[in-house]
């Protein structure tokens, strides 16, 4: 008796770091971009807080931090772009003394 396994014909093996960019994540441009690119960074952080609470509506600011830990324990360089939009975020908003969270709440909250 011979022990075969039958799989569809267009069945492919990926290794782990071909998952990270069929499940999402950064690349190594976004990442540095996100990094080093304060404008980049704030952008991207505001748009990544919108489509977390699009998807979120009811515990977005209750399970927000947890979700952003676990893609930035992905991979590298999802660690680094989360930890680059995270700082610039900030960043920004400190160097326009608070200004930068109006056109960031315009982001965020936008329907």
């Amino acid at each position: 008796m011979e022990k075969t396994m039958m799989l569809p014909a267009m069945y492919n093996v990926l290794s782990q770091e071909e998952m990270t960019y069929t499940e999402g994540g950064a690349t190594a441009t976004q990442a540095i971009l996100a990094a080093l690119l304060p404008p980049y960074g704030w952008y991207k952080a505001s748009t990544e807080i919108r489509d977390y609470r699009k998807k979120n509506p009811n515990t977005w600011l209750d399970t927000g931090l947890d979700a952003f830990v676990a893609g930035c324990e992905k991979s590298v360089t999802n660690a680094i772009y989360g930890i680059g939009c995270a700082y610039n975020f900030v960043a920004m908003n400190i160097a326009t003394s608070g200004l930068g969270l109006i056109p960031a709440a315009f982001i965020i909250f936008k329907k």
